[in-house]
C-alpha cells in the first residue's frame, strides 16, 4: 500500500485556490507547544486577545435560558445563564451596539487524580459549571430591539440565545404570586418577564391606578414563539372581574382601562387551556405608553417624502406626519416607533421599496370606477368598510407575465385577501385567497398586448375598516440569474494542526448556469481553506475544509464565508447564508491525524470501493479509532475501527442500486475518545468519488409484491417423495429488473441450488420486467437447513458484459409431518406463517 503524502509546513497565510482534485496529504508535525495559548474575546468591530490557559477539548458551551432576556436602557443587570459546558477563562459576545457585558463563574478548582505507586498521571481537569452570573449594561443610547448573547469558552462557542433593549423599566417575575394577596407590584409604566411554570397555574400582579389615567396591558406571549395562549383578566381589590381579553394579537391579549377612582387594581394572568411548563413564557407591558394600533400607507419609494397616518393610544393627539424616505435607506422592511414625551410606542413594520407608489382613490368599486395602474407600481390602500371592493385596471406595452401580490397581514392588518383578475367582459381569468406567506393573495399570469385587464381585492369575509389597510403591487417576475450558497454548520471546532469541514450547497435560480466558487474570506494568520467550484454539471453541494498550522493561537474567531459566480461574463456575488453567526473556534492538537491513500474513488451502482485509510498517533496514545464517512446520498454510511496500536484499515464503501449517478465529493473523518472526551478530526480534503451506472438492477421478490427490496427473500417448502400427492414441496418467488435503457432479454441463471432442489429458470422476456423462478424439494434435500440462492443475469451492453447479482433468498428446507406427508396442501406456494410477502 502506497500513501501518497508529502510533508510541508504551511505558509502563515495561504490564499484560496481552487481545488479539484487531492494528490496530496499535508501531515501535521504535532510539535511541542511552549507559548501560552490564547482566546478571542469578541465586541463590535474588535479582536482582542486574552491570556487562555491550554486545556484538554471538551463540548462546546451551551445556552438553554436567560434569567431575563428584556433590558431597559441606561440599567446595568445581574442575570443568570443556564446551560452546560462553562468554563474559566469564558467570556461574553453580543451583536449590535450599545450593549456590553462580563461573566462570573462560580469558583472551580482544578481536578486531578493521584496514584499511591507513582507512574500513573492523569492530564489535570477544571470541571465545567451548569450556570454563570452575567452583567449587562445596557447604553441609553443602545437601539431598541433585539441582539444576540453568546458566551465564548476555550472549548468553542454557544449557541446564541436572544435579548431585547426597551425604554420601560424590565424586573421578573417573582414567585410566589399565584393568589390576589400575593400579588406582585407592578410599577407603572412597567414590564414584567415571567413564565406559567406548571398546568392551571395563574400569576397575580398589584398596580395603582388613578383617574383619567388611559392605561394599557399588552401580553407579548404566542406572537413570540412561546406556547402560552394567554388570558388576562383585571380584578378590582375584592377579585370582581372588571375586564378579560383573550385574542387580540394572535392568541395575545391586549387591554386598556381608565380608572374611575384611585385605588389598587389586580391583573391575572394564566393560560386559556390551563396549560403550563418551563417554556411557558410571556412579557407583561403596563402603563401609560404610547400604543401605534395602524400605521397607513405600509411602505413607500427610496427619495420621496410621504404621508404617514396611524392611530393608537396615548399619542399627544399627533395622528399624521412627513416620513423622508432617504435614496440610499436601506430596502426592505424596517420598524417604526412613535416617540412621545412619555417614551416609545410598540414598533409596527414598514418597506422601502424602489417601485413607483401611489394611493387608492374613492369610489372604485366597480370596473367603470377603477383605478389605473402602471407597470410596474406598488398600491397602497384600505378595504375601509365591510363589504367594500377595490378594483384597478391596466394594459400591457407587449406580451409578458406579470405578478400581482397583496401584502396585508405580514404588515398587521386583519385583511383576509381576495384577489380576482378579470378581463374587460367581467369573465375570471384567475382568483386567489390564499399565497405561501398565508392570507396574503398572489396572481402570477401571462398577459397579452392590447387587452384591458381588472384585479379586484376585497376581504374573504366582506369584513372592513380602518385597520384593514393593504399594499398592492404588481411588476414582472424577477427573472435575473441568481443564486444562494447555504453552509450546514456555523460554529465549527478544529484541532491546531488539523482539518475540519463545513458543507455548502448552491442553488441555481433563473437560468444561473455558472460555475459557483465558495471560499473563506479574512481567516488569521495560520488558517487557511481550499476553494469549492461548483460546476452546474456536476454536484450542487461541496466541501469547504479549514485547516490550521501546528503553531496556530487557540481561540474562537470570526467565520465569514462568500460566493462568486460566472454568469453572461458578469461575477455575481455574496455572502454564504449560514444557519447562525460564524465562529470558528481551534483547539489543542488532536492525539491522532487521518490519511487517506486514495485521491479519488469510483464505484458502479449496487457494488462496493475499498478505501485505504491510515492513522497517524502521537507517541502516547494507542486507543482505538474509528474512521467513518459523513453522510452521502447513495452511499451508505461506511465506518471502520482501527484496533488499539494499528494505523491501517480499509474503508468499505457500498452503493446503493440506485444511487445517483455522477462525480461528488466525500468527506471522511477520524475519532476517538480519549479522557473522556470524543476527539474528531478530518481528511484535509474530501475525496472525489463517481458513482457509475448498471444498465440493469435485479432483484428478489415474494409473488404479488410491488416495492423494490435489498433484503433477503424468505421461503419454505416440505422435502417429500416423489409422487407425492401434496404440493407442499413447491415454492416460487419472482426477479424483478429495473431497467436503465436495455430492452433486449435476459438470461438468468440459479446459484448454490443444492442437492435435492430443482429449479425451474426462465430469463426475463424482451421489454419486460421479471421472471418466475419454480422450486420443487425433494425428500433427497437435507431438512431442516437453509440454502441461500442467488440469481444471476448475463447482459452485454456496450461491448461490456454485466453479470448482476439478487440479494439472498433463503429457502428453508421442512421435514414433512408423519401423519399428514401424504395429504394434499392446496397452498401455491407454500411459505411458513411468518414469512407472509410482508414479512422482512
Amino acid at each position: 500500500m502506497t500513501f501518497r503524502t508529502k510533508i510541508s509546513k504551511r505558509p502563515k497565510r495561504v490564499a484560496s485556490e481552487p481545488c479539484i482534485e487531492a494528490d496530496s496529504v499535508v501531515l501535521p508535525k504535532w510539535l511541542p507547544r511552549s507559548s501560552p495559548s490564547v482566546v478571542v474575546s469578541l465586541s463590535v468591530g474588535l479582536v482582542i486577545l486574552t491570556p487562555w490557559p491550554t486545556a484538554r477539548a471538551q463540548s462546546a458551551p451551551k445556552i438553554d435560558s436567560l434569567s431575563l432576556t428584556w433590558f431597559q436602557r441606561g440599567t446595568t443587570n445581574e442575570i443568570t445563564l443556564s446551560g452546560a459546558g462553562f468554563q474559566a477563562g469564558s467570556t461574553l459576545h453580543l451583536t449590535g451596539l450599545g450593549v456590553t457585558g462580563s461573566l462570573v463563574l462560580p469558583a472551580t478548582h482544578q481536578i486531578t487524580l493521584e496514584a499511591s505507586g507513582g507512574g500513573l498521571i492523569a492530564a489535570p481537569a477544571l470541571p465545567s459549571t451548569q450556570s454563570a452570573r452575567a452583567r449587562l449594561i445596557i447604553s441609553p443610547s443602545a437601539p431598541l430591539g433585539a441582539q444576540e448573547l453568546r458566551l465564548i469558552s476555550p472549548n468553542g462557542v454557544s449557541n446564541g440565545q436572544k435579548i431585547q433593549v426597551s425604554d420601560v423599566p424590565e424586573v421578573g417575575e417573582q414567585e410566589p404570586n399565584d393568589t390576589l394577596a400575593k400579588a406582585q407590584i407592578l410599577a407603572l409604566p412597567g414590564a414584567i418577564s415571567g413564565v406559567i411554570g406548571r398546568a392551571a397555574e395563574a400569576d397575580y400582579f398589584k398596580f395603582h391606578g388613578r383617574p383619567g389615567e388611559n392605561l394599557s396591558f399588552d401580553v407579548q406571549a404566542n406572537r413570540t414563539g412561546s406556547p402560552l395562549d394567554p388570558t388576562l383578566l383585571l380584578l378590582d381589590a375584592t377579585g370582581k372581574e372588571l375586564a378579560r381579553s383573550d385574542d387580540v394579537h394572535g392568541l395575545d391579549p391586549f387591554l386598556e382601562f381608565t380608572p374611575i377612582i384611585e385605588a389598587d387594581y389586580f391583573l391575572k394572568l394564566s393560560d386559556l387551556r390551563f396549560q403550563g411548563g418551563a417554556d411557558y413564557r410571556y412579557r407583561l407591558v403596563a402603563g401609560v405608553l404610547p400604543y401605534l394600533e395602524t400605521l397607513f400607507p405600509f411602505g413607500g419609494r427610496r427619495g420621496t417624502t410621504i404621508e404617514v397616518r396611524f392611530t393608537g393610544k396615548n399619542l399627544e393627539g399627533v395622528h399624521q406626519m412627513s416620513l423622508n424616505l432617504a435614496p440610499d435607506a436601506p430596502l426592505g422592511r424596517q420598524d417604526l416607533r412613535a416617540v412621545t414625551p412619555i417614551g416609545h410606542s410598540n414598533p409596527l413594520p414598514f418597506e422601502a421599496s424602489d417601485l413607483p407608489e401611489a394611493n387608492e382613490t374613492e369610489p372604485n368599486n366597480t370596473q367603470e370606477q377603477a383605478n389605473a395602474l402602471a407597470i410596474p407600481m406598488a398600491i397602497n390602500g384600505l378595504i375601509g368598510t365591510p363589504k367594500d371592493t377595490d378594483t384597478f385596471r391596466f394594459k400591457v406595452e407587449r406580451d409578458q407575465k406579470l405578478v400581482i401580490e397583496v401584502q396585508a397581514r405580514r404588515f398587521g392588518s386583519p385583511l383576509d385577501a381576495l384577489l380576482t383578475l378579470t378581463d374587460s367582459k367581467g369573465a375570471v381569468l384567475q382568483q386567489n385567497d390564499d399565497s405561501a406567506s398565508g392570507p396574503d393573495a398572489r396572481i402570477e399570469a401571462e398577459f397579452k398586448v392590447g387587452q384591458e385587464y381588472f384585479v379586484t381585492l376585497r376581504d374573504l369575509t366582506d369584513r372592513g375598516g380602518e385597520s384593514f389597510g393593504y399594499r398592492l403591487t404588481l411588476q414582472p417576475p424577477t427573472v435575473t440569474p441568481n443564486f444562494t450558497v447555504k453552509a450546514s454548520a456555523g460554529r465549527l471546532r478544529l484541532h491546531a494542526g488539523g482539518h475540519t469541514p463545513v458543507r455548502v450547497e448552491v442553488e441555481r435560480r433563473n437560468g444561473l448556469d455558472g460555475i459557483v466558487t465558495v471560499r473563506a474570506d479574512r481567516l488569521p494568520l495560520g488558517i487557511s481553506a481550499n476553494a469549492v467550484v461548483l460546476d452546474p454539471k456536476g454536484a450542487n453541494f461541496g466541501w469547504l475544509v479549514l485547516s490550521t498550522d501546528d503553531d496556530v493561537p487557540l481561540g474562537s474567531f470570526p467565520l465569514h464565508l462568500t460566493a462568486s459566480a460566472e454568469q453572461n461574463g458578469a461575477t455575481l456575488k455574496q455572502d454564504v447564508v449560514l444557519p447562525e453567526l460564524g465562529f470558528l473556534t481551534v483547539l489543542p492538537a488532536a492525539p491522532f491525524g487521518l490519511v487517506i491513500a486514495d485521491s479519488a474513488g469510483q464505484v458502479e451502482q449496487n457494488a462496493s470501493l475499498s478505501l485505504d485509510v491510515a492513522v497517524l498517533r502521537r507517541a502516547e496514545f494507542a486507543g482505538e479509532i474509528k474512521v467513518i464517512t459523513e453522510e452521502f446520498a447513495g452511499i451508505g454510511q461506511a465506518s471502520v475501527t482501527i484496533p488499539s496500536g494499528q494505523a491501517r484499515a480499509k474503508l468499505v464503501l457500498n452503493a446503493a442500486y440506485n444511487s445517483a449517478v455522477g462525480t461528488r465529493p466525500l468527506m471522511v473523518r477520524a475519532e476517538a475518545t480519549t479522557q473522556g472526551v470524543l476527539i474528531v478530526d478530518y481528511a484535509a480534503l474530501p475525496i472525489p468519488l463517481t458513482t457509475q451506472g448498471i444498465p440493469v438492477f435485479l432483484t428478489a421478490m415474494l409473488p404479488g409484491s410491488s416495492f423494490f427490496r435489498t433484503d433477503p427473500v424468505k421461503l419454505s417448502a416440505v422435502a417429500l417423495p416423489a409422487g407425492a400427492k401434496s404440493e407442499a414441496n413447491q415454492t416460487e418467488f419472482v426477479v424483478k429488473s429495473d431497467r436503465r435503457g436495455l430492452t433486449n432479454q435476459i438470461p438468468l441463471i440459479l446459484e448454490d441450488l443444492p442437492p435435492g432442489v430443482v429449479a425451474t429458470v426462465v430469463p426475463i422476456p424482451e421489454s419486460a420486467n421479471e421472471a418466475t423462478i419454480k422450486l420443487v424439494v425433494s425428500d433427497q434435500a437435507e431438512k431442516g437447513k437453509e440454502y441461500p440462492l442467488i440469481v444471476v443475469g448475463s447482459i452485454t451492453n456496450r461491448d461490456r458484459i454485466y453479470h448482476p447479482r439478487t440479494q439472498p433468498v433463503i429457502l428453508t428446507v421442512l421435514a414433512p409431518e408423519k401423519e399428514t406427508a401424504a395429504v394434499a396442501t392446496p397452498t401455491n406456494p407454500v411459505t411458513s406463517p411468518a414469512l407472509s410477502p410482508t414479512s422482512k
